[in-house]
Protein backbone atom coordinates (compact mmCIF):
# COMPACT_ATOMS: atom_id res chain seq x y z
CA UNK A 1 0.00 0.00 0.00
CA UNK A 2 1.47 3.36 -1.03
CA UNK A 3 2.02 5.86 1.74
CA UNK A 4 -0.13 8.95 1.53
CA UNK A 5 2.09 11.98 1.26
CA UNK A 6 1.56 14.49 4.02
CA UNK A 7 -0.41 17.35 2.54
CA UNK A 8 -0.50 20.80 3.98
CA UNK A 9 -3.68 22.52 2.73
CA UNK A 10 -2.10 25.94 3.23
CA UNK A 11 0.93 24.99 1.13
CA UNK A 12 -1.38 23.49 -1.51
CA UNK A 13 -3.32 26.75 -1.73
CA UNK A 14 -0.09 28.75 -2.05
CA UNK A 15 1.18 26.37 -4.73
CA UNK A 16 -2.09 26.52 -6.67
CA UNK A 17 -2.00 30.32 -6.48
CA UNK A 18 1.56 30.45 -7.82
CA UNK A 19 0.75 27.98 -10.62
CA UNK A 20 -2.33 29.92 -11.66
CA UNK A 21 -0.48 33.26 -11.60
CA UNK A 22 2.27 31.84 -13.82
CA UNK A 23 -0.20 30.26 -16.24
CA UNK A 24 -2.36 33.38 -16.39
CA UNK A 25 0.62 35.64 -17.08
CA UNK A 26 1.84 33.20 -19.73
CA UNK A 27 -1.57 33.20 -21.43
CA UNK A 28 -1.84 36.99 -21.29
CA UNK A 29 1.59 37.33 -22.88
CA UNK A 30 0.67 34.83 -25.58
CA UNK A 31 -2.64 36.60 -26.16
CA UNK A 32 -0.81 39.89 -26.69
CA UNK A 33 1.60 38.15 -29.08
CA UNK A 34 -1.36 36.74 -31.00
CA UNK A 35 -3.01 40.14 -31.28
CA UNK A 36 0.22 41.64 -32.59
CA UNK A 37 0.70 38.79 -35.05
CA UNK A 38 -2.75 39.19 -36.58
CA UNK A 39 -2.69 43.00 -36.77
CA UNK A 40 -1.73 42.58 -40.42
CA UNK A 41 -5.23 41.24 -41.10
CA UNK A 42 -6.66 44.69 -40.42
CA UNK A 43 -9.21 43.80 -37.76
CA UNK A 44 -9.43 45.21 -34.26
CA UNK A 45 -9.05 42.91 -31.24
CA UNK A 46 -12.81 43.21 -30.59
CA UNK A 47 -13.66 42.37 -34.18
CA UNK A 48 -11.24 39.47 -34.07
CA UNK A 49 -12.88 38.09 -30.93
CA UNK A 50 -16.28 38.31 -32.58
CA UNK A 51 -15.01 36.70 -35.77
CA UNK A 52 -13.52 33.80 -33.82
CA UNK A 53 -16.83 33.16 -32.05
CA UNK A 54 -18.78 32.84 -35.31
CA UNK A 55 -19.03 29.26 -36.54
CA UNK A 56 -18.68 28.77 -40.29
CA UNK A 57 -21.95 27.65 -41.83
CA UNK A 58 -24.07 28.73 -38.85
CA UNK A 59 -26.57 31.52 -39.12
CA UNK A 60 -26.70 33.34 -35.79
CA UNK A 61 -29.51 35.76 -34.91
CA UNK A 62 -28.27 39.12 -33.70
CA UNK A 63 -29.89 38.51 -30.29
CA UNK A 64 -28.00 35.21 -29.92
CA UNK A 65 -24.75 37.02 -30.73
CA UNK A 66 -25.45 39.54 -27.98
CA UNK A 67 -25.87 36.67 -25.53
CA UNK A 68 -22.78 34.83 -26.82
CA UNK A 69 -20.61 37.94 -26.78
CA UNK A 70 -22.10 39.15 -23.48
CA UNK A 71 -22.96 42.59 -24.73
CA UNK A 72 -26.04 44.57 -25.65
CA UNK A 73 -27.75 44.55 -29.03
CA UNK A 74 -26.39 47.97 -30.04
CA UNK A 75 -22.83 46.73 -29.55
CA UNK A 76 -23.55 43.70 -31.74
CA UNK A 77 -24.93 45.99 -34.43
CA UNK A 78 -21.81 48.15 -34.24
CA UNK A 79 -19.45 45.14 -34.47
CA UNK A 80 -21.43 43.44 -37.26
CA UNK A 81 -21.51 46.75 -39.18
CA UNK A 82 -17.70 46.89 -39.09
CA UNK A 83 -17.28 43.23 -40.02
CA UNK A 84 -19.79 43.61 -42.85
CA UNK A 85 -17.97 46.68 -44.24
CA UNK A 86 -14.80 44.56 -44.39
CA UNK A 87 -16.64 41.80 -46.22
CA UNK A 88 -16.18 39.31 -43.37
CA UNK A 89 -19.86 38.68 -42.52
CA UNK A 90 -23.23 39.04 -44.19
CA UNK A 91 -26.60 39.88 -42.70
CA UNK A 92 -29.42 37.73 -43.98
CA UNK A 93 -33.11 37.34 -43.24
CA UNK A 94 -34.12 34.56 -40.86
CA UNK A 95 -35.67 31.55 -42.64
CA UNK A 96 -39.03 31.81 -40.88
CA UNK A 97 -39.14 35.37 -39.52
CA UNK A 98 -37.98 38.07 -41.91
CA UNK A 99 -37.96 40.62 -39.08
CA UNK A 100 -35.02 38.77 -37.52
CA UNK A 101 -31.58 39.31 -39.00
CA UNK A 102 -29.01 36.53 -38.86
CA UNK A 103 -25.27 36.89 -39.34
CA UNK A 104 -23.17 34.44 -41.31
CA UNK A 105 -19.47 34.42 -42.11
CA UNK A 106 -18.71 35.32 -45.71
CA UNK A 107 -16.21 33.34 -47.76
CA UNK A 108 -13.59 35.97 -46.91
CA UNK A 109 -14.55 35.76 -43.22
CA UNK A 110 -14.17 31.98 -43.20
CA UNK A 111 -10.76 32.25 -44.87
CA UNK A 112 -9.57 34.89 -42.41
CA UNK A 113 -10.89 32.88 -39.46
CA UNK A 114 -8.97 29.82 -40.67
CA UNK A 115 -5.77 31.85 -41.10
CA UNK A 116 -6.09 33.32 -37.63
CA UNK A 117 -6.79 29.96 -35.98
CA UNK A 118 -3.84 28.42 -37.82
CA UNK A 119 -1.62 31.14 -36.41
CA UNK A 120 -3.13 30.94 -32.91
CA UNK A 121 -2.62 27.18 -32.74
CA UNK A 122 1.10 27.41 -33.47
CA UNK A 123 2.83 26.42 -30.23
CA UNK A 124 4.54 29.23 -28.33
CA UNK A 125 8.32 29.35 -28.54
CA UNK A 126 8.55 28.79 -24.77
CA UNK A 127 7.44 25.18 -25.27
CA UNK A 128 10.60 24.54 -27.29
CA UNK A 129 12.62 25.16 -24.14
CA UNK A 130 11.01 22.20 -22.38
CA UNK A 131 12.43 18.69 -22.40
CA UNK A 132 10.49 15.83 -23.96
CA UNK A 133 9.68 14.51 -20.48
CA UNK A 134 8.41 17.94 -19.39
CA UNK A 135 6.30 18.21 -22.55
CA UNK A 136 4.74 14.80 -21.86
CA UNK A 137 4.01 15.83 -18.25
CA UNK A 138 2.52 19.15 -19.36
CA UNK A 139 0.41 17.35 -21.96
CA UNK A 140 -0.95 14.92 -19.39
CA UNK A 141 -1.71 17.72 -16.92
CA UNK A 142 -3.29 19.98 -19.54
CA UNK A 143 -5.67 17.18 -20.50
CA UNK A 144 -6.63 16.79 -16.84
CA UNK A 145 -7.40 20.52 -16.64
CA UNK A 146 -9.82 20.51 -19.57
CA UNK A 147 -13.45 21.19 -18.70
CA UNK A 148 -15.49 18.07 -18.32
Amino acid sequence: MALMEDRDPEQDEQLKSEIWKSLYEFFLDEHERHLESVAEFGVSPGDLKALMRLDPGRREPMRALADMWRCDASTVTWIVDRLEKQGLVERQAHETDRRVKVVVLSQRGRQLRTQVFDRFYQPPAALSDLSHADLKTLHRLSIQLRPR
